[in-house]
């Protein structure tokens, strides 16, 4: 295979999986733009609900991305029993780990009070979050479907019942918040049931195609078979993806407290920033993942040199993509914060840290794409650590020592975390490279 043809094997499945991987995104943004209409309070409640809650779902989606590798290495083989097996046995233990979060994030929203937000939006972020954390389970086991199909090859359907489950979220928000067609106006509640319902529509939508596609049918009519390794495997790899994806977010949600304690100026101007920035980071997440099946198929088929291909195909096409998207930042850098905010201060600071954002997300692509191309490789404790280490032990504490006890302030936060993205990028291709020439 041409180096032509490997780019655009991984930009056929990554499109797709780049529409669909932003369903997360658009469920709470969707909510937040929603509820906006009735008053800041309401919009405060679903930022405080969804900001406390959504690192334990993450956590639970590591589960569902380690069915990636193992179904996409067993499709590349024709081994239709052992997809089978991956998608029963991690389908079982991403529900059952989700339904114990599940379980005590229920148990402790009461005490949600204890973050220290004002009592006015905390009582209406309460049963917003009850029925956004219910939707959990849901969320899950869409994922568990959604990874199994991916591997298959097939990235189109999952997105489409992703794009339609945001959809009818939408529709489904305008009915309840506001009590349009006669039904009563629930509020910020109302965007919480509607974010269940769309959940639950999207798994019995995803599973109907399951049962109905013909690709899929020697894998729905294989034996059931129990094997102990896939199980370790599953829960090793979960673990260890979902401790992954959780450091991180937490990691960046400490930036934006130490921006907080700088003032609002920064806060808002890191909001800004980092927003812009997450678009980017969508796409290099989604050749991440394709690169996760290719690598998983080459993997299977122990051929070295197409495992480097494309591994190396993967990070060309993030560094390409994030080096034009880096010039298109510094270039617009006073423009693109217009479009959040007019304030002349905020502007200012956030175009200063955009500047940062072009070397940011140049590493933050290589980081997520080298990751992606290591769970390929059935690799996920040493990737770990890496990450541990990134944001940890580099990044969390450069940022606050540049932050505040330098000159540097807002931009020495955002410096902490380019040199933490700097270590794990590099760690990641230099792991990909020593086991690559190994084999």
């Amino acid at each position: 295979m041409s180096r032509i043809d490997d780019v655009r094997q991984t930009l056929r499945l990554a499109g797709p999986i780049a529409a669909s991987q932003v369903s997360d995104m658009l469920t709470l943004t969707a909510d937040a733009m929603m509820v906006g209409a009735l008053g800041s309070e309401a919009l405060a409640a679903v930022t405080l609900a969804g900001s406390s809650t959504t690192p334990v779902m993450l956590f639970a989606v590591g589960f569902t991305v380690a069915m990636s590798a193992p179904a996409a290495a067993a499709w590349e083989l024709g081994r239709h029993d052992r997809i089978a097996d991956v998608f029963r046995t991690g389908r079982r233990i991403s529900l059952w780990v989700t339904l114990a979060l599940v379980v005590i994030l229920l148990s402790v929203s009461p005490f949600l009070y204890l973050l220290g937000s004002p009592d006015g939006v905390t009582n209406l972020a309460i049963p917003y979050l009850r029925w956004y954390v219910a939707s959990f389970f849901f969320r899950i086991w869409f994922g568990t479907y959604k990874q199994t199909i991916e591997a298959t090859g097939n990235t189109r359907l999952p997105m489409l019942i992703a794009l339609t489950a945001n959809l009818s979220n939408v529709l489904m928000n305008a009915l309840l918040i506001y009590g349009w067609a006669g039904l009563p106006a629930m509020g910020v509640e109302g965007a919480g049931l509607a974010t269940f319902l769309s959940r639950v529509l999207s798994v019995a939508l995803i599973a109907l195609a399951w049962h109905r596609m013909d690709s899929l049918r020697s894998v729905r009519g294989a034996p059931v078979v129990a094997d102990p390794e896939v199980r370790r495997s599953l829960l090793s790899s979960g673990a260890s993806i979902g401790l992954q994806i959780t450091i991180e977010v937490l990691a960046f949600a400490g930036g934006a407290i130490m921006m907080g304690w700088i003032g609002t100026t920064a806060l808002a101007a890191h909001q800004v920033a980092i927003n812009l920035a997450s678009i980017t980071f969508m796409v290099a997440l989604a050749i991440g993942t394709a690169a996760t099946y290719r690598m998983a198929a080459a993997h299977a088929s122990d051929d070295p040199a197409r495992m480097r291909m494309v591994g190396t195909t993967a990070l060309g096409i993030i560094v390409v993509f994030e080096l034009i998207t880096a010039t298109l930042l510094v270039t617009l850098r006073s423009v693109m914060p217009t479009w959040y905010i007019s304030e002349p201060a905020v502007v200012a600071m956030a175009s200063q840290l955009l500047i940062l954002a072009a070397a940011f997300q140049l590493f933050d692509g290589v980081q997520a794409v080298g990751l992606g191309i290591l769970r390929g490789l059935h690799d996920t404790v040493v990737p770990t650590r890496i990450v541990m280490v990134s944001y940890l032990v580099i990044a969390l504490p450069a940022s606050y020592l540049l932050g505040f006890h330098t000159s540097l302030g807002p931009t020495g936060v955002w410096l902490g975390y380019v040199a933490g993205l700097i270590f794990s990028s590099a760690g990641f291709v230099y792991r990909f490279l020593t086991i690559t020439h190994k084999k």
